[in-house]
């Protein structure tokens, strides 16, 4: 088991800066940047498309902080971690994680954050838990997260152009959906047997929310290939 699920059960964060010590302690130095930059574009998105369907704060720590720092603290944990550890700590997965644990790494993240933070907002876990896929029924924040976690600035495959096309949208919901669609498309272009049910459910959802209007394919296949945020 990985040193990140061995040593959270004594941790305790009660501030925005022991969560970014603890994070830079026990992940890579890349998954420390990916983290603290899609802490950074949620802020930018949540100015940009402000709501109030969200809990904003807690303990004073910053809801965009919190999540962005902590939606990947067990990504870097293989398969057989990520399985054992939802054994022995009673974290439900469905079908598709069982069989492909990757995506199940939101889920781990949010349980191992609950220990690090007893009681913190169940809004903020779920949007750990969903960040992979997403699902119907997503709040501001867990779509902030969803879109930041795919554009923030260290993405490779992540360009200007793309990612203005994306920050174009009317409202949040409308650049959840783009960037869905767009990682929808890039699955199915490589191979991918079956779309995670959590990512047809939200894009019904969106749908249903008029969200898909005025969305057109990412056309720059070739400048902006990529897009698998697992």
């Amino acid at each position: 088991m990985s040193e990140i699920t061995t040593c959270t059960v004594d941790a305790r964060i009660s501030t925005i800066g022991d969560l970014d010590r603890f994070l830079k302690s026990k992940v890579s130095a890349k998954r420390y940047v990916h983290s603290q930059g899609v802490a950074a574009t949620m802020v930018r998105l949540l100015e940009m498309y402000p709501s109030n369907d969200y809990q904003k704060t807690w303990n004073g720590m910053d809801a965009a902080f919190f999540c962005g720092l902590s939606h990947d603290i067990a990504r870097e944990l293989d398969d057989d971690s990520i399985l054992a550890y939802c054994h022995e700590n009673s974290v439900e997965l469905t079908h598709q994680e069982i069989d492909a644990p990757v995506l199940a790494h939101g889920k781990v993240s949010a349980d191992i954050v609950s220990k690090l933070c007893p009681g913190y907002p169940s809004s903020w876990k779920r949007a750990i838990e969903v960040h992979t896929t997403g699902c119907a029924g997503m709040d501001s924040l867990a779509l902030a997260l969803f879109v930041a976690d795919f554009i923030e600035p260290s993405r490779r495959f992540m360009t200007d152009e793309r990612r203005s096309y994306y920050l174009a949208s009317p409202n949040l919901g409308s650049c959840a959906y783009r960037v869905l669609c767009d990682m929808m498309d890039h699955w199915k272009e490589s191979g991918f047997l079956c779309i995670a049910n959590g990512s047809v459910g939200m894009k019904a959802d969106l749908e249903s929310k008029g969200c898909n209007e005025g969305r057109f394919p990412w056309l720059d296949r070739e400048t902006s290939k990529g897009g698998c945020r697992c």
